[in-house]
Formats: structure tokens, sequence, C-alpha cells
């Protein structure tokens, strides 16, 4: 048996898809997982479907809005030796965490792995609408946090997510690698990025984040 690994799951009303992405958590193989599930403000049922799986299931609250204050409210609670992230709408593969962890074990100077996904048409979408929504096809290289598992120590090390609506995690990863951090990538499709109506334009609508996260990397680069 592997080390524990914690694996935050933020969810704003996500009822729709969020039963499915924690049941692709707790259907990872020789892996003990410790899933924390923060409701971000949720109206529907998000916060009843989560509770109702039970440990080792934990759902906490966070009401200041955005994925970075959800996910970093997860990570403070977080019991794992490893530390994996998947957003309401996302599945795994599985197997996925046991892969990475045979790779972080193998690799001890490793602190974070990345996978290849692919994205999915969400089945409830119409022929019609399921060509206008943004996507790429094909498999690839997913630099996430869907996809990631780290060493809890290593992400601690770089610190909590910066309070972005878009790009905190590109802003992240850009300082972990300014300090240093080793990260390589599976080139096995092991997660599945669900493409819907509400998450097709995300990126148009935060651009200006986007650009603040890149800013953020090249500051601290100026720095070291």
């Amino acid at each position: 048996m592997h080390g524990l690994v914690s694996v935050v799951i933020p969810v704003r009303n996500g009822v729709r898809y969020l039963g499915e992405a924690i049941r692709s958590v707790l259907l990872q193989e020789q892996v003990e997982v410790d899933v924390i599930v923060v409701d971000n403000g949720s109206t529907d049922a998000s916060r009843a479907l989560a509770e109702s799986f039970g440990m080792p299931v934990r759902v906490i609250e966070e009401l200041r809005p955005g994925a970075a204050h959800a996910r970093n409210a997860g990570v403070r609670l977080a019991r794992g030796e490893y530390l994996a992230f998947l957003d309401a709408d996302d599945v795994w593969s599985p197997g996925k965490l046991e892969r990475q962890l045979a790779e972080l074990e193998a690799k001890h100077d490793l602190d974070m792995v990345f996978t290849f996904g692919e994205n999915f048409l969400s089945p409830e979408l119409t022929e019609a609408q399921g060509r206008v929504v943004s996507y790429l096809p094909g498999p690839g290289p997913f630099i996430i946090p869907s996809t990631m598992l780290a060493r809890r120590e290593s992400f601690v090390r770089v610190g909590e997510l910066p309070d972005l609506h878009e790009g905190e995690f590109i802003a992240w990863y850009g300082l972990a690698l300014s300090m240093g951090l080793r990260s390589e990538v599976i080139p096995e499709v092991l997660f599945m990025r669900r493409v819907h109506l509400s998450n097709s334009t995300r990126i148009e609508a935060h651009r200006a984040d986007l650009l603040r996260a890149a800013k953020m990397v090249l500051d601290r680069k100026k720095e070291l």
C-alpha cells in the first residue's frame, strides 16, 4: 500500500457531476485516499450529495468565492503525504493515482507528476450544443490541478495558490519551477475533462487574470 493521498475537490453548484467525480476517486485501486470536498457557496444540493458518501469523504465550507480559496482551504486540512486535486465536473481513470505514486516513489527528487488527459463532451449536450462548445480533441499533456499528484511538503514549500479567478495554477506552477521543483508528465490518458455549457468560455471571461498570473511568475523570476 502506498502513502495516504489527500484529494481536494472544490465545488460550486456542481451537483449534476459531483457524484461521478467522487466515485472516480474512491475507485482508485491500491491507494488510500482522504477526500476533502470544499463547498464554495453552493445553492444546490452539492453539499448534501458529498456528505451522503460518508468516510473517507469529508465536506467543508469555504465562503470566499474562487477555486483558489477553495483549494487552499482543502490543503490546510489535508492529512496525506501526497496531495491531489480534482474539479467537480471531471473524472479520473482507474489506476491514475497508483501510476503516479509509483513514479514519485521511484524518483525521490521528483516533486510532482502530471498525466495526459482528454476532453469529452458531457452526455447531456445535444448534437447542436456539441458543435458550438470550444475544446481541443484528442489526448495530450494536461498541466492542470486535476492531473497533478504532488508531495504535500513540496506544495507547501511553494505556498498557497494566489487569489485569481483564473490562472491561479499557472502562477503557482511557474513559481514552483522558479524555485527548482521538478515535475514530469506520464504520457498516458488518466484524466477526462468534461466539456459542458458552463465551462466552455471561462478562459475568455478571465483573460485579465491570466495576464496577472504571467506577471507574477516574471516578477518572481526577477527576484531570484
